[in-house]
C-alpha cells in the first residue's frame, strides 16, 4: 500500500462512496514514482519562508520573500504562473505582523533533524506521511519537553478538525520516535493554516474542543481496503 499524506486523508473524508472507493484502488497499485510531500512545490515559497522566520524567530525574513515574489510577479507574463506567485504573497502578506514568539517556545529551544525514515507512521495499519516543518525541544531537566509544528494550505479551505487531524499525527509522530527521551507537550503539537489565518494545537483535541477525527478517519480508510 501506499502512504497516505495527511492532506489526502483529509480529503478522503469530504469524497462520495465512488471516491472514495477510487481513491483505495489507487492506494492499492503500485508505487510509480517518489511520492511528493503535502501541497507539493506550489506553496513552497510562503511555507518555506514562515517555516524559516519561524526557527529563526525573525520576521524580516517574510518581508524578504515579498519582495522576492513580488520582482518574480512582475517579471512574469504567463497568468497561471502570476496567480500562483500571487496567492504565495498573499499568504506573507497575512503574517507581516505575526508574532512567532506567541506559538515559539523560549527555553533553550533546539531544533532536531528529521530522518525521512522517520516520516511514515501507522494509524489503524494505514502508513500516514507525517511531515511536519519542524520538530524542536526546550525546557532543562533530565526530560526536556518536545514539539512540532507544520504549516498547512489548502485553497478549498480546512475545517478545524481536519486541523486536529493534523495536530494529532505530528503527536503520534513524536510519541513514536521521542516518547523515551523527551516530554511530548500536546499544546505543541501545532498546526498553523496559512491560507485561513487559524492555529490548532493538540490540547484542544485532547480537551474536546475539538473532535478527534485521524482514528475515526483511519479506521473508515482501512474497512474499504
Amino acid at each position: 500500500m501506499k502512504n497516505v499524506p495527511i492532506k489526502k486523508l483529509i480529503e478522503f473524508r469530504r469524497y462520495s462512496e465512488r471516491r472514495k472507493a477510487t481513491f483505495v484502488y489507487n492506494l492499492k497499485k503500485p508505487k510509480e514514482k517518489k511520492e511528493r510531500s503535502d501541497g507539493g512545490n506550489y506553496w513552497v515559497r510562503s511555507i518555506s519562508a514562515l517555516s524559516t522566520a519561524f526557527k529563526n524567530d525573525d520576521i524580516t525574513i517574510l518581508k524578504e520573500r515579498l519582495d522576492l515574489l513580488k520582482d518574480d510577479y512582475e517579471a512574469t507574463d504567463r497568468k497561471q504562473t502570476k496567480v500562483m506567485y500571487q496567492r504565495n504573497i498573499d499568504i506573507l502578506y497575512n503574517f507581516e505582523d505575526y508574532d512567532f514568539s506567541e506559538i515559539r517556545p523560549a527555553n533553550n529551544l533546539t531544533f532536531l533533524s528529521k530522518p525521512t525514515d522517520k516520516s511514515i507512521v501507522k494509524i489503524n495499519g494505514i502508513p500516514l506521511q507525517v511531515l511536519p516543518n519542524h520538530v524542536f525541544t526546550y525546557g532543562d531537566g533530565d526530560k526536556p519537553s518536545i514539539g512540532g509544528i507544520w504549516f498547512v494550505v489548502w485553497l478549498d479551505g480546512f475545517k478545524i478538525g481536519d486541523l486536529g487531524i493534523y495536530s494529532e499525527a505530528i503527536f503520534r509522530y513524536l510519541s513514536k520516535h521521542y516518547s523515551k527521551e523527551y516530554t511530548i507537550n500536546p499544546r505543541d503539537c501545532l498546526v498553523v493554516d496559512a491560507l485561513g489565518g487559524k492555529n490548532v494545537d493538540y490540547e484542544q483535541v485532547v480537551n474536546g474542543e475539538i473532535p478527534s477525527l485521524l482514528g475515526l478517519t483511519t479506521d473508515s480508510l482501512r474497512k474499504l481496503i
